[in-house]
């Protein structure tokens, strides 16, 4: 499997998942469920978080398409995520949440980044986070490469970029907490029945490097 394959797979997946999303966001407007709570309304804004936000799109496909060496490990990430976005685009239809904006003057370049971000991405639909999600769903993918065998200090690498992520999106107030949780157990949770699948039929074992 080549790198140009690993690539195209990724960019399939994700322009079908975002037309997916923000489809949704346009259409799924009716806010019915108030996850915010006193812990919520207390984090402060640090829009110089936005930086770690938005590296969840290369982060994903650099690791994908160049430092995920086996096929098995490909695809079962790469199932994972898309296993991952189905649970979450049903769950922006079925549960319909609004995060409330946190008005601030735009003066540094991370503020306007942050700016710009909200106008292009309405607080529509929150949970659970995709950005989240995504991370953590990377983070299992990432403990089973051979670089993470090999490279001491691969998993915490990705381990903290994950946790990054997720505290990214509560400075930034995208994100309630429950979003957060509700993210990292969607991500494990799926990762595990895609690879327990995998396992039990023994799929993408005929080809060792991706």
């Amino acid at each position: 499997m080549s790198i140009g394959s690993k690539a195209k797979h990724m960019l399939i997946f994700s322009i079908i998942n975002f037309a997916l999303y923000f489809l949704i966001q346009s259409y799924a407007v009716e806010h019915k469920f108030d996850f915010m709570t006193s812990i919520d309304e207390a984090i402060p804004l640090m829009p110089e978080h936005i930086w770690i936000y938005h590296s969840i799109i290369p982060v994903i496909f650099i690791t994908m398409v160049l430092l995920v060496k086996t096929r098995k490990t490909f695809f079962t990430t790469f199932w994972s995520c898309v296993v991952v976005a189905a649970v979450l685009n049903a769950s922006y239809v079925l549960l319909p949440s609004h995060y409330p904006r946190v008005a601030f003057e735009v003066n540094t370049l991370s503020e306007v980044l942050l700016n710009l971000t909200r106008q292009i991405d309405g607080a529509n639909n929150t949970f659970p986070s995709g950005h989240v999600a995504f991370a953590w769903t990377l983070f299992m993918g990432v403990r089973k490469t051979k670089l993470a065998e090999v490279l001491f200090g691969t998993k915490s690498l990705y381990l903290l970029w994950a946790l990054g992520i997720s505290l990214s999106t509560l400075v930034l107030k995208q994100h309630y907490i429950v979003d957060v949780l509700s993210g990292i157990s969607l991500a494990v949770t799926c990762y595990f029945l895609v690879d327990s699948v995998v396992e039990y039929y023994g799929l993408y074992e005929n080809e060792e490097a991706a």
